[in-house]
This record gives structure tokens, sequence and C-alpha cells, in this order.
């Protein structure tokens, strides 16, 4: 992974790719794709960017929840709803970790964990493994992919 190139800095084409996998986590994985990053790149900077945010919504989410509330007028609906409650009562901990990378995103699997009462630690400990392995599984699949073009 080259960090300078012709001049200016490569690290500055990993930045979006970051703070988008921060947020949701797919997007940043088709990002990495689309800019051709090697296995480690992609794998490297997505992982990072949904663990950051993981940790950011983690610590952060109260404050974060209450700038949008005074932004809107109007509190932020919370996530006890009887969807995610199914979702929780079902899978647990470990499940919404899982889920969080491919179908939901960081800041609606943290808050989904932490509205159920889990402890801050334990929610950024989980989610982070779950970022590292679909960080694994789709840089790999890419990787596989573009080895057969």
């Amino acid at each position: 992974m080259a960090l300078f190139i012709e001049g200016g800095s490569v690290l500055l084409k990993y930045i979006p790719i970051f703070l988008m996998s921060g947020f949701k986590f797919m997007v940043g994985v088709g990002m990495s794709m689309a800019m051709g990053l090697s296995f480690w790149e992609q794998f490297l900077v997505t992982t990072t960017g949904g663990i950051g945010g993981v940790i950011f919504f983690t610590y952060l989410g109260a404050q974060v929840r209450a700038w949008i509330a005074r932004r809107r007028g109007r509190p932020v609906s919370g996530f006890t709803s009887q969807r995610w409650a199914v979702l929780w009562e079902r899978y647990g901990l470990w499940g919404v970790a899982l889920l969080t990378p491919p179908i939901l995103s960081p800041p609606v699997g943290t808050a989904i964990a932490l509205a159920f009462g889990s402890s801050r630690r334990q929610v950024a400990l989980r989610m982070s493994l779950a970022m590292v392995l679909w960080g694994l599984v789709f840089a790999g699949v890419w990787d596989w992919l573009q080895n057969l073009w």
C-alpha cells in the first residue's frame, strides 16, 4: 500500500471510504471495490472505518441523537419497536453485531444494542469483531472475483 503518489497523498483516497464505512459499511465496501483497492487496502480501510463508526456511535451516540433532536425540534424515535425487539429476542447482541455490517449499519446496530441494555464495552467489542469478520469476507470475495477476470 503506497502512501504517496506523484507528490500527493494517497491517504486522501482512503478517507471517504473510511468515513462511509463508519456510517454504512456496505457502501464503503462498494466504494473500495469501485476504486480497485487491493485485498489488504480494502480490508484495512473498510474495517477500520466500520470499527471507527461503532466506537463513535457507542460512546458519542447520545450526544449525536440530542443534536439531531434539537435540529429537528422533536425527539428522535427509539429503537425499541416491535421489529427490533423480535430481532433482539431471537439473536441477541451477537446476532445484531453480525447483521450490522451487511444489513444494518454501524449507527443502527449500535443504537439497537444499546437500547436493549448492552454495555458499551460489549457493544464495541462484538461489533468490532463482526466488522473484522465481514471485512475479511467481503475483501476475500472481491479479491477472488477479480482473479477470475
